[in-house]
């Protein structure tokens, strides 16, 4: 059995439970290699301290000051600490996963030389690029660690497109990997024939999520579509409560725009099925889970040009692509929605029984990662390291 060493500044331990479950979603969906992980957890203290919280998954903190001052240098020692962890463990991993590219791959780099083991890196389309972009100096760093890397896995199309022209490598270079989704049953659509529109993200995200721009554009549409109506679920902090109440109250849509509380996520596709269409329109956003699982619950879809899940259905009918930015562009976007809704899901039963849409579900997601760390993991680490 191949052991994969994940380096993850984004899976839950104790130190910070609340961290998102893609990565754990992953690992735990491909069962048949020994995962070791070690969780990241950056803080203000000085030093390294290390959590088991059980043999194969370790919790770090490390100290070092925000906005990412100093990265390399702070990240440098933590490198230094996981390599002497699984050198004293006996541990003999085939392969390492860096889960960021931009972060969690100037560990694995270091880690992967010290040890002389191939790693490979995830691209996360809204935090990597934003640091490659900010950290200039890093840039030459940066084009060494994607050289050494096996294989880069963009999250989306959208990001690979980004990082092969900034850092100038081949297609075969990469291998897009979705994010696995909650939900990911396939419902057929129902045709409402009205103009019921929904949107779903957590409130303390308003701002990245474009909740001002989406209740503009709702309440210009809503002037030449008779009863429109947006419902956006999700659930914040009371001050995110409050400050979506009072960019709809500012805009005068409260009788357009409704906040409707938390969807309870068992029933999270089933709600999504009723309604005329979804729509978000993200300024940043590595994936967008949620508009994968709406098209999976039969509803066309509005999202972002060059975010989110972009680049995944560019010869399917499926919905629109919006500028976030653009206010016209969305209300464009949310009357073509509702205007084309029965041609629209119509498309989108036609490409759920053709199985368009299988590569974003959990069970082809696994499969397709399974085969990434066989390829990718050292062939025949013992003879390897006794040559050496």
């Amino acid at each position: 059995m191949n052991t994969i060493l994940h380096i993850s500044a984004d899976f839950p331990d104790p130190i910070a439970p609340g961290k998102t479950k893609a990565v754990a979603n992953l690992i735990a969906e491909t069962p048949g290699f020994r995962h070791v992980v070690y969780s990241l957890n950056r803080r203000m203290t000085r030093g390294i301290s290390m959590t088991r919280f059980d043999n194969d998954h370790t919790a770090i903190a490390y100290g070092a000051p925000p906005y990412g001052i100093g990265l390399k240098h702070f990240l440098r020692p933590v490198a230094a600490t996981i390599e002497q962890d699984i050198r004293e463990r006996g541990l003999r991993p085939d392969l390492i996963h860096a889960h960021k590219f931009s972060v969690e791959g100037l560990i694995a780099a270091d880690v992967a030389k010290a040890r002389d083991i191939p790693f490979i890196c995830s691209l996360w389309g809204d935090t990597d690029i934003r640091v490659f972009n900010v950290k200039r100096g890093l840039r030459s760093t940066y084009h060494s660690i994607a050289a050494s890397a096996e294989r880069l896995l963009p999250a989306a199309p959208w990001t690979g497109t980004y990082f092969r022209d900034a850092l100038q490598l081949p297609d075969h270079k990469f291998k897009v990997l979705p994010v696995m989704t909650a939900a990911d049953a396939t419902l057929s659509p129902s045709i409402t024939g009205g103009s019921q529109l929904v949107s779903l993200f957590h409130l303390d995200s308003w701002r990245r999520k474009g909740l001002e721009q989406l209740v503009r554009a709702a309440v210009a549409a809503a002037a030449d579509i008779e009863g429109l109506t947006l419902d956006i679920y999700g659930t914040g902090a009371a001050r995110s409560i409050k400050a979506a109440d009072a960019i709809i109250s500012r805009h005068r849509a409260s009788s357009i725009v409704r906040l409707m509380g938390a969807a309870p996520h068992d029933r999270v596709q089933n709600i999504l099925n009723g309604y005329t269409g979804f729509v978000m329109a993200p300024h940043r956003e590595t994936y967008g889970m949620v508009h994968v699982e709406a098209l999976l619950a039969g509803l066309p879809i509005l999202w972002s040009k060059d975010r989110g899940v972009d680049g995944f259905f560019e010869s399917h009918d499926i919905g629109y692509r919006a500028d976030p930015t653009a206010v016209a562009d969305i209300t464009q976007g949310i009357r073509m929605l509702v205007e084309r809704e029965q041609s629209l899901k119509v498309n989108i039963a036609h490409l759920q029984r053709n199985g368009a849409f299988e590569h974003l579900r959990r069970q082809s997601i696994a499969q397709s990662y399974t085969e990434i760390l066989l390829r990718h993991a050292d062939p025949a680490p013992e003879e390897r390291r006794i040559a050496s």
